[in-house]
């Protein structure tokens, strides 16, 4: 009985990381959009004009926060723009849609 129940204790725990995951990755794309596609492309779809982001890979997180944060080159800094939490969510949308 102990063990049925840490299993549907530990499915329904990952359906909500599933169902979390969903929302952030939503919010992510609607991000996105607003922030980021002029440059990187609608539904990130590459343009030329900016990096592919969906060839980022999962080790690229560090390098998106900070470049986001901080801009390079063309790219402007977005610190004080978003949150911290709304480039969270645009990460989970790319890497929903990484290559």
């Amino acid at each position: 009985m102990v063990r049925t129940w840490g299993a549907l204790c530990a499915l329904l725990f990952s359906m909500g990381l599933a169902h979390a995951q969903e929302g952030a990755v939503a919010a992510g794309e609607a991000l996105y959009e607003e922030h980021c596609a002029t440059c990187h492309g609608e539904r990130l779809r590459p343009t030329g004009a900016a990096p592919d982001l969906k060839n980022l890979t999962a080790d690229d997180r560090v390098k998106f926060e900070t470049i986001v944060w901080n801009g390079r080159g063309q790219m402007p800094a977005w610190q004080g723009m978003i949150t911290v939490d709304e480039r969270a969510a645009i990460w989970a949308y790319i890497r929903s849609r990484a290559k």
